[in-house]
Order: structure tokens, then C-alpha cells, then sequence
């Protein structure tokens, strides 16, 4: 993949390097050629006795009205408002030609600019977009029997339920494969089957949803209604999963902190409610001082004062859980969530 810029959008195009990128390639190439009203001209599926020709359109002549006319003033005043008006269609005519003509010239250039390098060779000599495209097509487009081997192969892959948290991807690919599949007609898709294949995956990840979904799709065939797309189906399904289970499928909305993210408003509490309580401040050098001294003696270990989840546990006091945390680090650590309160009872009785 990589990128184009335009004045007014920059998009992404297919480089064609294999087999593989063919019909993306193409699709691409055929979208560029419709804009400009050429596909008709180019097509590389069409036999090139076949095409229609590219030609400017001929511009009215005042014989055609009368032989012995020289200008306009020899016509009569029918034939003049006649060969106005085919003189001005004729002008639109031509600026459509003239535009066709320059964006032709820049879908030729285009297809040289998509292809890899070692497949410069293959159309160094052919000058038109359609000895281009059929050129390539016969030596980098897979035949029709293996693209299908190629899309059922994809198709029993799809099947197995995704691991970990690249359901986002996997459902991507469900309509990415169907597509191509109905595309190429490959029978493993014809009719409901798709629909159906792709709820009985989902019974893996939400047992729930695909009951429900199931069971409201075989209703609509029974009614003799149309039933939903596999578009329509993985569209549905990812929007019930970023509600239900967002964190654990990886679907999540909520952003992420970085990894260099630094919390200095939290910095700068911590640092005053230290500098206002010596005793923890005292705890937090000491625990902190043990697990240096591992560090450099190779002990391993980190501390992660925060991950940019939200919090697990039921309050959030951060210097009093902070300080718990690194105690752990301590082997000789005598301190628990208690302990400050523990310490001040015993000097308060040895006061007494």
C-alpha cells in the first residue's frame, strides 16, 4: 500500500507487485477511469475490435448547408440559426473531448506510476492505457479457477473465531471476503449461507447475540423476507460489541494514554503532600532506596505508578496506595494499609 496526494483529498492506492493485488489494483484503476468517463474505452475485459473509439467530435461545415457557401453570410437566415446551433454543440463537444483526452493521457501515466518496478519492462512499449492493462492482465491476473481457490481458502479461514483482541480485524476481513466471494460468485456464498456462517462464528465470542440474531433471520425467511447483509450483519455486531464488551474485544472508544504520558498535575500533589508529611515522605525514600538497590544488583521489577487503566480498587487515595505498593519491593518492609495508625498507638502507649 501506499499513498497518493491530490489537491483536495490524499488517498490510498495499490502498488501491483502479485498476483494477489490484481483486482484491488484494477478496482482502484477502473474507479479513476469512471470519474473521467473512460472505462468504456479501456476496458481490459472487452476484446479490442470491441471498443469505442476515443475521437473528436467534427466540427460543422458551412457546405453542409450549402455547397457554395464560403461564409455564413451565404446561408439563409433557417440555415444560419441551424448552423448556430450545431456550431455551439459541436464547441461542447469538444471541450468534453479535449478533457477526456487530457485525463487519458494521465490514467496511461497512472498505471505506470501503480505497478512495481520489475514490471516496468511489460509495458514499456505498449502506449495506451488498454495495451497497458491487458498486457498486465495476462501476465499478473489469476485465472478465474484459481482466485477461486485462492477466496475459498479465505473463506474457511474467516470461520475460526479470532484470538485475543483482533476481532476489529476479523471483522473487517468477513466483509472484505464475502464481498470478493459474491464477486466471484463462489458457491460457499451463494444465497443466506454467508449470513449464516458468520452467526454460528459469532457464537464463540457472544453466544447471546448470535441466539437472538439467529433466530430473527430465520424468521425472515420463513415470512419470505430478504434477510440482512453480511455487511449489514458485522456492522450490527461490532456497534453490539463496543457497547457490551469494548475492553475485552479491543473495541473500545475510550482513548488510550500514551506511553510517555506524564501526570504532572498528580506530580505536583504528590510532591506537597510528601513535603507536608515527613513520616511518609521518610517510607517512600526507603522503600524506594531497597528497590534501587535491586535494580542495580540485577533484580528485575518495575514499578508503574500508573497504566492508564481505571482504577481497580474501591477508593483511590494515590499516596497511600502508593506507598503500599512500593512497600512490596521491601524485604524487611513492616508496614501495611495500617501502619502509620499501628506505629502512632505504640508510641502513644510507650508515652503513657
Amino acid at each position: 500500500m501506499t499513498t497518493e496526494s491530490d489537491p483536495a483529498v490524499t488517498r490510498v492506492t495499490v502498488v501491483l507487485d502479485r498476483a494477489d493485488d490484481w483486482h484491488k489494483w484494477l478496482f482502484i484503476r477502473k474507479d479513476t477511469a469512471q470519474k473521467n468517463e473512460l472505462w468504456q474505452y479501456v476496458n481490459p475485459a472487452m476484446k479490442a475490435a470491441d471498443l469505442p473509439l476515443l475521437i473528436a467530435p467534427p466540427e460543422p461545415q458551412l457546405s453542409d448547408h450549402n455547397n457554395d457557401a464560403t461564409s455564413i453570410a451565404d446561408l439563409t437566415a433557417a440555415q444560419q440559426k441551424l448552423f448556430q446551433w450545431e456550431y455551439e454543440r459541436w464547441e461542447r463537444k469538444d471541450i468534453d473531448f479535449r478533457r477526456q483526452k487530457k485525463a487519458m493521457a494521465k490514467f496511461n501515466s497512472e498505471i505506470g506510476k501503480t505497478i512495481a518496478a520489475k514490471h516496468l519492462y511489460l509495458i514499456e512499449n505498449k502506449d495506451t492505457p488498454y495495451d497497458r492493462l491487458t498486457t498486465l492482465k495476462k501476465h499478473l491476473a489469476p485465472s478465474d479457477a484459481t482466485r477461486k481457490r485462492d477466496l475459498i481458502a479465505r473463506y474457511k479461514a474467516i470461520q475460526l473465531p479470532p484470538r485475543g483482541k483482533k476481532i476489529e480485524e476479523w471483522l473487517r476481513s468477513w466483509v472484505e471476503v464475502t464481498n470478493m466471494c459474491i464477486s466471484a460468485e463462489v458457491p460457499e456464498t451463494t444465497g443466506s449461507r454467508a449470513q449464516e456462517d458468520f452467526l454460528v462464528v459469532c457464537r464463540t465470542i457472544d453466544p447471546e447475540y448470535r441466539t437472538s440474531v439467529l433466530r430473527a433471520t430465520i424468521d425472515l425467511e420463513e415470512a419470505g423476507n430478504a434477510i440482512p447483509s453480511v455487511d449489514d450483519y458485522v456492522s450490527n455486531f461490532t456497534a453490539y460489541l463496543k457497547r457490551v464488551q469494548p475492553l475485552s474485544t479491543g473495541l473500545s472508544s475510550h482513548p488510550q494514554r500514551p506511553k510517555a504520558f506524564t501526570n504532572a498535575i498528580g506530580q505536583r500533589k504528590l510532591d506537597a503532600a510528601l513535603a507536608a508529611d515527613p513520616e511518609l515522605r521518610d517510607r517512600v525514600k526507603k522503600v524506594l532506596g531497597t528497590w534501587r538497590a535491586k535494580q542495580q544488583g540485577g533484580g528485575g521489577g518495575s514499578i508503574v505508578m500508573d497504566d492508564g487503566n481505571p482504577p481497580t480498587r474501591p477508593t483511590a487515595n494515590i499516596l497511600q496506595y502508593t506507598a503500599q505498593d512500593l512497600e512490596q519491593f521491601s524485604p524487611d518492609a513492616d508496614t501495611h494499609h495500617d501502619g502509620r495508625a499501628s506505629r502512632r498507638s505504640s508510641q502513644d502507649e510507650d508515652a503513657s
